[in-house]
């Protein structure tokens, strides 16, 4: 077993035997969530039953770009074109302007890399991705496409995307922007402006990134609900970069340091949606709202998710007889 801390959650890797033999909500199993890599989904049986939920590690977001804009915007929820209305209108009044940069050179990197810093320090369990990967991204930027705002010549607002002509695809890679541009909910603006100047190169499909399958620590559950509202649907990682990550039975013990409810996302079946153009098929996906009470409110998203959502109860570990499964 290798323990990892990560802020006020530890995460215990194991092997499936391992994961299968101990009870780990034993009080003396001293973690929140337990995971299992998996190279293939054999163990996928015996894993559910014994409460874990089988995986992509990692989702990426996936939706149309139609044949407009105007017919993309119409995909959006009542609510969210209401809110692309008011970004707008922020945007003008605070004298922001939003422009694509159809060659990102190593100082617009950096300047979108010090942004971002900045708003993941600001996070709770923030991390930085995007410096992880600053030399995957010099590496890329022949492919990258950027949308940049200013307001005063100030950047305050970026967002790197990657073009994807073997998949005819944009994929928002990183986003970040100024607390006072989020405020005004500026990366609408940014995402659209993106997906516009694909379009017009003749991409068909476009991705709202990808984020890690629990939501409820490094991201939080109204990640779900905004890219929901945005027309997008969850589709495991693997589809859309296959060397990029894998699958994983997870089991979450404790919700102590997670969001009340947290949303993990699992399988759903086992046979395979079709195939997107350019994207091969991969399994359905559903929902699994965590909490450690059984009145969570439920998020006002539910209703109209892409996928099924349900409820599981996080047992406390004096509970140790009572794990749901």
């Amino acid at each position: 077993m290798r323990l990892d801390v990560q802020g006020a959650v530890t995460i215990a890797h194991v092997g499936w035997e391992e994961a299968l033999e101990r009870n780990w909500h034993d009080p003396a199993c001293d973690v929140d969530i337990v995971r299992v890599r998996l190279a293939d989904l054999d163990r996928r049986p015996a894993l559910e039953a014994a409460g874990f939920l089988v995986k992509p590690a990692w989702v990426n977001w996936l939706a149309p770009l139609t044949d407009s804009a105007a017919t993309f915007r119409q995909r959006l929820s009542v609510s969210e074109r209401k809110s692309h209305r008011n970004a707008a209108r922020a945007a003008v009044t605070s004298g922001i302007t939003v422009g694509v940069l159809d060659h990102v050179g190593e100082e617009d990197l950096r300047g979108f890399l010090e942004l971002y810093e900045r708003q993941i320090s600001a996070m709770p369990h923030g991390v930085n991705y995007a410096r992880r990967q600053e030399r995957l991204l010099l590496r890329d930027l022949p492919s990258l496409l950027g949308v940049f705002a200013h307001a005063d010549g100030v950047l305050v607002g970026g967002c790197l995307c990657s073009l994807r002509p073997d998949q005819s695809l944009v994929h928002v890679r990183f986003s970040a922007a100024a607390d006072s541009a989020r405020q005004g909910m500026l990366s609408r603006l940014m995402y659209t402006a993106a997906f516009d100047a694909a379009r017009e190169r003749g991409y068909t499909w476009a991705s709202l990134g990808s984020d890690p399958s629990l939501l409820g620590h490094t991201a939080q559950p109204g990640l779900f609900g905004f890219k929901a509202r945005f027309s997008f649907t969850p589709i495991p990682m693997q589809t859309v970069q296959p060397k990029a990550a894998g699958d994983e039975a997870e089991l979450v013990v404790r919700m102590r340091a997670l969001a009340q409810p947290s949303l993990s996302i699992a399988y759903h079946g086992d046979r395979p949606m079709p195939a997107f153009e350019g994207l091969p098929a991969s399994l359905p996906l559903r929902g699994v709202l965590l909490s450690a009470t059984p009145d969570a409110t439920p998020p006002v998203w539910v209703p109209s998710s892409p996928i099924p959502v349900s409820h599981r109860i996080v047992p406390g570990q004096q509970e140790t007889r009572g794990a749901t499964r």
